[in-house]
């Protein structure tokens, strides 16, 4: 017998407005959404203004205000807690499925497995990159909430012992408008890495500041072929190679203070 499924979008916010307002328009298309869970980290702009509005017959918006406290999958794990679904499409404000992703969402009634996996499009301050960090991954975006839970304090994952069935449909990442944003978010995704590391009792030393950035840049930049994307590449590439090095030298802080 078919289930007729439905599904939660879980989200996470802090001060989105100009992502929301731009890339939301696809929701009229998914047929099967009929939940938003938002989680939103003390915004102070239009985020829940425009959020409220993503409200129609067949979607309900629900809004909860809970400070990050520097954990992401601590969030997450949260708003599925208040998720009607079995199913979960997880997104951040600044992604969006492409038209093969939304047509799948639409025929879920018979899935084979509990996990699925997409491709991600990264748009980095304007420019399309096809190279380098993200290049050939897939991410773990769509699951059913029984078999599993987020880890890590940044850079979140669903973690799961059932199958991951990964399908070549994409979100577009519409990420960095700006250097600066670019910037400020390393720093602050370093601060809390670091931190995780810390807690796990990982020690940091002069080798390590000096190779593991290094050894980012070689890997996504030359490996990764993250120099065919020209410019915009290059500034990818140093970008993660600085956030690898403040993450180690700031742990090495961490156990020196």
């Amino acid at each position: 017998m078919t289930k007729h499924r439905h599904i939660s979008i879980l989200l996470l916010t802090h001060n989105e407005e100009s992502s929301l307002q731009k890339n939301w328009t696809w929701l009229d298309k998914a047929k099967k959404i009929n939940e938003i869970i938002v989680v939103d980290d003390n915004s102070d702009d239009k985020t829940i203004e425009i959020l409220k509005k993503l409200e129609t017959k067949r979607i309900k918006v629900k809004i909860f205000n809970r400070g990050l406290a520097n954990n992401f999958a601590e969030q997450r794990n949260f708003g599925i807690t208040k998720t009607t679904n079995n199913w979960i499409f997880w997104l951040d404000a600044d992604e969006k499925p492409n038209k093969d992703l939304i047509r799948f969402l639409n025929h879920i009634d018979n899935l084979q497995y509990k996990n699925y996996a997409f491709k991600r499009n990264d748009v980095f301050i304007g420019h399309e990159l096809n190279h380098g960090e993200n290049s050939n991954q897939y991410f773990l975006r769509f699951f059913n909430k029984k078999y599993g839970c987020f880890a890590g304090a940044v850079h979140e994952i669903w973690q799961t012992s059932k199958e991951v069935k990964s399908k070549k449909f994409h979100i577009h990442h519409y990420s960095h408008k700006s250097l600066k944003s670019f910037i400020k978010k390393i720093n602050f995704y370093s601060d809390i890495r670091s931190q995780e590391l810390y807690d796990q009792n990982q020690k940091s030393s002069l080798s390590q500041i000096i190779f593991y950035p290094l050894g980012k840049f070689i890997q996504d930049y030359f490996f990764k072929l993250g120099f065919l994307d020209g410019t915009p590449g290059i500034i990818m590439a140093l970008g993660m190679s600085f956030h690898s090095f403040l993450v180690r030298a700031k742990l090495w802080q961490l156990s020196h203070h």
